[in-house]
């Protein structure tokens, strides 16, 4: 067989193979094409934790379920706790989403109180070097005695507070029991414990910067809120993805579509700091909040 007779056979081989081998390579593209990009939901955690901003991240945390699109999320922190039954909520809503789907942490300036209760949702945690992380445990402010008088009658002895002293004793301690039993839950990692404080150690409510919340074993990482983001997408089994803001869509949630930043604010919790001042003006009751206002008062 002549050279020019098998290029003549090998040209009607290639009309008749190539056209489909191209149909498909072109089905294939338009398919990558059509796939919906995965991606990666960032919650945003950055006041106070209380009904309102509880109820804020929840939006955040529904449409982080909603979009199918979201296959990880990163849990970004930046406060120092706040009420007691927010916190708790918050937390057990959070660790729902977590076994859906895979859920990081990321300290950014605090995670303290109820924020590091709020961080037991996560794993592994991130925090930069100077973050400050811990400070568990719970306080109260008591009620006041009340007596039962000619113009104040009540049914019961408690029925005005609700409780006394040595009930909100008892309560603090459950409530702090609690919070010491997630904490060391959810830092195993099998049946290795990761962290290295003694319960008596833990208890003393101390803040610990970054670095030495890493050595402790209070938090997994010192890192950037980028390499959060990696990881949880590493967790999650998927590459080139998009970060999406979850905040922005709450705020939509709350506000209509199309808000501004001229939106009227939150409504501020009746127990947050003066910005100029920072004091407080707490009802009586039992909270999981950093104040450093009143670190070093005796």
């Amino acid at each position: 067989m002549s050279f020019s007779t098998l290029l003549k056979k090998l040209g009607k081989i290639l009309l008749w193979v190539l056209p489909p081998i191209l149909l498909l390579v072109g089905v294939w593209f338009l398919a990558q094409a059509m796939m919906p990009q995965p991606a990666v939901g960032v919650i945003k955690l950055d006041v106070e934790i209380w009904s309102g901003s509880a109820q804020y991240v929840q939006y955040q945390i529904d449409a982080a379920r909603q979009d199918s699109r979201i296959k990880a999320v990163v849990l970004q922190l930046d406060t120092p706790g706040g009420e007691v039954v927010a916190t708790q909520n918050l937390y057990l809503e959070l660790l729902g989403l977590r076994r859906e789907k895979p859920v990081v942490g990321s300290i950014d300036t605090m995670a303290a109180s109820g924020g590091y209760y709020a961080a037991m949702a996560a794993d592994p945690i991130y925090a930069r070097p100077s973050s400050e992380v811990g400070n568990v445990g719970v306080w109260a402010i008591v009620p006041t005695d009340l007596a039962v008088n000619d113009e104040i009658i009540a049914s019961g002895p408690f029925k005005l507070t609700g409780s006394n002293r040595e009930e909100f004793m008892r309560d603090l301690d459950g409530i702090k029991q609690e919070f010491l039993n997630t904490v060391y839950s959810q830092r195993k990692k099998g049946d290795e414990q990761r962290l290295k404080l003694s319960r008596a150690e833990l208890s003393q409510g101390l803040v610990y910067p970054g670095r030495e919340a890493a050595r402790l074993g209070l938090i997994d990482h010192v890192g950037s809120h980028s390499e959060a983001i990696e990881e949880a997408a590493q967790q999650a089994g998927i590459k080139n993805y998009e970060v999406i803001d979850l905040s922005v869509r709450a705020l939509e949630r709350l506000y209509g579509y199309g808000y501004s930043i001229d939106a009227p604010e939150m409504e501020p919790w009746i127990g947050a700091a003066d910005p100029l001042t920072g004091e407080r003006s707490l009802p009586y009751g039992i909270y999981l909040l950093y104040d450093a206002r009143l670190r070093g008062i005796p």
